[in-house]
């Protein structure tokens, strides 16, 4: 059984991205009286004003930031402080055993006080404190390695290296005044994006999220300098995914940054495409693509047409419902325009189910290549559009479709497949440009200049002059007779 060595400390500086996390972590609420405090630890924990009980108020906080950040930094010393509480569980985790050796265990040796050591047991991984709490590095190869006993605290480094199903075995063991950290450079629009970052933007009770780039590092060996030459030999996508912590879209990715920049995020942008907005026009001719399937989720998308383009404007993905409540829930997302429903011409029994209640959908060549060079024609052109408060789904999934890659047996794959997965969306919008293969035409403005405000002599002279010059211009009719 190895001992417990502590290793030399290194400076520690002040960050405010950092400090910000640790922060958020203390915040507790008094549901007795009704206020916010923060917890010191392991001091005081209860309310100050009346001693109850308080409820922390971020369990689910992430760092997505670039390299030598010092985001280990960040979730080491949130896992001590979590250990410096009696009687507690906290799991250390990263991805494969050699990142646990190398990077979690040194930085809780960095920081965790010699004098609080009880005991550590190298084969099991366990590190006891004198106080009652046990820390566990456990490695996450598999995800039912994440199976165990509950637990008041977990932090992962280096999630993004992970699967959701890893997530997802683990998180049951964390119930009640538990709270869960993760830290991480990006890796594109990927799950953790998904279930933990984007949460947090959105405002879901229980998360936040940090997102600094390399530059903003209190590491004084991180000068301008450095980046400097660092952006001078790497790719531009690497190097924003790397230090500016950017979710960089790879070669892998089937639409990528063709999305992105089709997003309309203000009303304003919205406003270029659909005039009418903050409503839409219920003439507006709608057209819904469906994606059905008994083993994965029912999904549709709703887009309108107008002069610039098509725009997404809605989106639906429900499972284990009944043809009846998606037929219900169909015709709501379609009110009230008139639409068209675009399907996989394959799926002739979800056509009959849906057809029975008055939706008679329009079959879409399923062609997986054709379609989606369709949907990449309209997006090159700018003519394909998403309004990002009615179908962040669909924009997410567009985001985080990849190609597939070869098959482990070393046998050939067609490139063009895609992985099955959180897919439906995208093959929504598919079916959509296979019945409407036509990019609309722009409207064209007035190709004269506006002189509304010139003084009416000066207008009527120019208009006069417009006049002539438009009829020297048409064609002259010949008189037979004269002639």
């Amino acid at each position: 059984m190895a001992k417990w060595l502590p290793l030399p400390s290194e400076p520690i500086f002040y960050q405010q991205h950092q400090q910000e996390f640790l922060n958020a972590r203390r915040l507790r609420w008094c549901r007795f009286c009704s206020k916010t405090y923060k917890a010191d630890y392991p001091k005081q924990m209860a309310c100050p004003t009346c001693s109850g009980k308080g409820l922390r108020i971020y369990d689910r906080l992430t760092v997505i930031a670039g390299r030598r950040f010092g985001k280990t930094l960040s979730g080491v010393i949130a896992a001590v402080e979590e250990a410096s509480l009696p009687n507690k569980i906290i799991w250390a985790c990263a991805p494969t055993n050699p990142k646990l050796h190398r990077y979690v265990i040194p930085a809780f040796q960095q920081i965790l006080p010699i004098e609080w050591v009880e005991d550590y047991n190298s084969e099991f991984k366990d590190l006891r404190l004198k106080n009652g709490s046990l820390i566990h590095f456990q490695t996450l190869e598999d995800p039912d390695q994440g199976r165990g006993q509950g637990i008041d605290a977990l932090w992962i480094d280096e999630v993004c290296e992970l699967s959701k199903d890893h997530w997802d075995v683990i998180r049951p063991s964390l119930a009640g005044d538990t709270v869960a950290l993760f830290t991480t450079s990006p890796r594109s629009y990927d799950w953790v994006y998904n279930e933990l970052y984007r949460p947090a933007l959105d405002g879901v009770a229980g998360y936040a999220a940090w997102n600094p780039k390399t530059s903003q590092s209190a590491n004084p060996d991180i000068t301008p300098e450095f980046l400097a030459r660092e952006r001078s030999q790497m790719s531009d996508a690497m190097f924003r995914q790397e230090y500016e912590a950017e979710f960089v879209h790879f070669t892998g990715a089937v639409y990528g940054e063709l999305v992105s920049r089709q997003v309309l995020r203000t009303i304003g942008e919205i406003q270029k495409v659909i005039p009418e907005w903050p409503e839409i026009a219920p003439w507006r001719q709608a057209i819904i693509g469906l994606d059905t399937g008994a083993d994965h989720p029912f999904g549709a998308v709703k887009v309108v047409s107008t002069e610039q383009g098509l725009v997404v404007v809605g989106d639906y993905l429900e499972k284990d419902k009944t043809f009846v409540e998606h037929a219900h829930n169909l015709r709501r997302l379609a009110h009230p325009h008139p639409v068209k429903w675009a399907i996989n011409k394959n799926e002739r029994q979800p056509m009959l189910e849906l057809a029975r209640h008055d939706i008679i959908c329009q079959p879409a060549e399923n062609d997986q290549l054709a379609g989606i060079e369709r949907v990449k024609t309209w997006l090159f052109n700018r003519q394909l559009w998403f309004v990002e408060d009615l179908c962040r789904r669909t924009i997410q999934q567009m985001l985080t479709l990849r190609y597939a890659d070869p098959r482990k047996d070393g046998q050939s794959r067609d490139v063009t497949l895609v992985y099955k997965r959180d897919d439906e969306l995208p093959d929504c919008t598919r079916y959509i440009t296979m019945v409407f293969p036509m990019l609309p035409k722009s409207v064209i403005g007035p190709q004269e200049r506006d002189i509304s405000n010139l003084p009416d002599a000066m207008q009527h002279d120019i208009r006069t002059m417009r006049k002539m010059e438009q009829a020297a211009r048409e064609p002259q009719v010949v008189n037979d007779f004269w002639a």
